[in-house]
């Protein structure tokens, strides 16, 4: 079986990493409430379902792939707890690391549940590694935006959200300001979601930042890196 291609990392994970790989390996929601070492303890005395809950099927899982998590907590648990970070989504656990080694060895001993790979262009770790808020690409988006840059509306009052998408309507081309971009922040009250709009340059950028600062979250800037 062959890993699925690398697609390239493009920024820093988190701003911190810049390796990512996927398992969609059943069972991994039950890393929500254990540890690794609770997992291979389960993994060698069987798990006995009580009320046949959701939680009593992920750990049934477990126990069913019990040589392939067992072969996962024990290399995880030989690992330096800080050298990695986890992310659960439903059957899937994302790794993400700054650790080739770590990395290659997860895609290489687990290849039949890696679901994606992201790693950086060759040569250039150093670079991501020490980038902040910088995002490579080998050309600007549609030619033209040195900028993205997330928004924050839940930080603003409905009146100020109406006003602000108006202003920012009138701001394209020099910003992307789609239709559904402009309903979701107008309507968007509360911090549960994080789209982002492409800035044209740092002039356009500087009279969003003044017209509504509240609204601005993280700023990247494209560079390019062919």
């Amino acid at each position: 079986m062959k890993l699925p291609t690398a697609k390239k990392t493009k920024k820093k994970f988190y701003n911190k990493y810049i390796y990512k790989i996927t398992l969609n390996i059943p069972g991994s929601n039950a890393l929500r409430y254990y540890d690794f070492a609770h997992l291979l303890d389960m993994c060698k005395n069987g798990v006995k379902p009580q009320r046949f809950t959701y939680l009593d099927h992920t750990l049934q899982n477990i126990v069913d792939n019990a040589e392939d998590w067992t072969k996962l907590c024990l290399f995880l648990t030989s690992c330096d707890k800080k050298s990695f970070s986890k992310r659960l989504e439903m059957d899937c656990v994302d790794f993400y690391t700054n650790d080739r080694v770590l990395y290659d060895q997860l895609g290489d001993n687990f290849t039949k549940y890696v679901k994606y790979r992201f790693q950086p262009k060759e040569g250039t770790e150093q670079q991501l590694l020490s980038s902040t808020r910088k995002i490579f690409v080998s050309k600007l988006p549609f030619d033209m935006y040195e900028y993205r840059v997330y928004l924050q509306p839940h930080k603003l009052n409905t009146s100020a959200r109406t006003s602000v998408a108006e202003w920012l309507s009138k701001q394209t081309p020099n910003v992307t300001f789609s239709e559904s971009i402009n309903k979701w922040l107008i309507k968007t009250s509360t911090n549960y979601d994080r789209r982002y709009i492409q800035v044209k340059d740092e002039s356009t950028l500087l009279m969003l930042q003044l017209r509504a600062p509240e609204l601005v979250g993280k700023v990247f800037k494209y560079i390019i890196n062919r």
